[in-house]
């Protein structure tokens, strides 16, 4: 079994590298990876100790970056990196998520009144998430909860995707003059001798033409692959995107994309039914070792 995308700690995830670690070798997996996001922060505390003391399979390290494409929010997973190569992006730097998380936090502070949201004041903390602050800041009254339920938010994840991150929301934040674009971030991943993986094309971005704009991204020829198994795609998504990564020649990953939320099961894709197996990978090893 396999895990290719978890948070930690180090961007919006409840446990620690090392935790995830020690989880990954209690489910016996043969490859993990923690791709945080937009940062490699991780891998500044992984690099530094010996890894086979918790996990005894293959660690690669990942990371998933945001970029915009046609005003929508999307992101790249990317594997292997030369971590000396990336460290030093801005794409990556605390001042770059310092600065997104500001704006965010202030967005939120003026459009949430408009849903008849009832919170107080907020200030920026760079040690916390203001999305799940803000979130938390929410629960505590109770004429915010039929608000959230109208969403189907179940948890700050929800809170972030379907109402933060998605065009339609009243409270939609738009990124556009923090993020990179496709080509920039493509740029940067393979200048770091990583591979540019599509993170999960369906069930989780609020794209009104899904399998358009997955068309679309491979047309322009600088995708290594597609996530193909994930917490939140059904087995028929999975095999439409397996179909569509033997069509153009492009390698598969998969992953539980687990942060520790309320329901998230660790190291299972389709909505929790189906293990992650190491042949998913196989193609995708072989690509990432002609990398080196």
């Amino acid at each position: 079994m396999i895990d290719m995308h978890c948070h930690s700690t180090c961007s919006d995830g409840k446990f620690t590298p090392i935790e995830l670690l020690k989880m990954a070798e209690q489910n016996k997996l043969n490859y993990f990876s923690i791709t945080d996001h937009d940062s490699v922060a991780s891998c500044e505390q992984i690099l530094n100790v010996d890894i086979k003391k918790y996990f005894s399979g293959k660690f690669i390290l990942g990371a998933e970056l945001r970029f915009l494409y046609k005003g929508e929010q999307l992101e790249l997973l990317c594997y292997g990196y030369d971590y000396n190569k990336i460290k030093d992006s801005f794409w990556v730097s605390k001042e770059c998520y310092h600065c997104l998380k500001k704006g965010l936090l202030e967005s939120l502070l003026v459009k949430a009144k408009d849903l008849g949201f009832k919170y107080n004041l907020i200030e920026y903390n760079p040690n916390t998430k203001p999305e799940s602050v803000f979130y938390n800041e929410l629960l505590k009254y109770e004429q915010n909860l039929p608000i959230l339920q109208s969403y189907k938010i179940k948890h700050s994840g929800d809170f972030y995707r379907k109402l933060i991150a998605s065009v339609d929301s009243p409270i939609f934040f738009d990124s556009t003059s923090y993020s990179p674009t496709f080509d920039e971030i493509v740029e940067l991943i393979h200048k770091s001798g990583g591979l540019a993986i599509l993170a999960h094309p369906f069930g989780v971005y609020n794209l009104k033409n899904p399998k358009q704009t997955l068309n679309e991204l491979i047309a322009l020829g600088k995708l290594d692959g597609i996530e193909c198994m994930h917490a939140n795609m059904t087995q028929e998504d999975t095999e439409y995107l397996l179909d569509i990564c033997k069509k153009h020649d492009l390698v598969s990953t998969g992953g539980s994309d687990f942060h520790g939320y309320p329901g998230q099961v660790f190291a299972k894709a389709n909505f929790g039914k189906n293990d992650i197996t190491d042949h998913l990978i196989d193609k995708f090893l072989q690509k990432l070792e002609k990398t080196k």
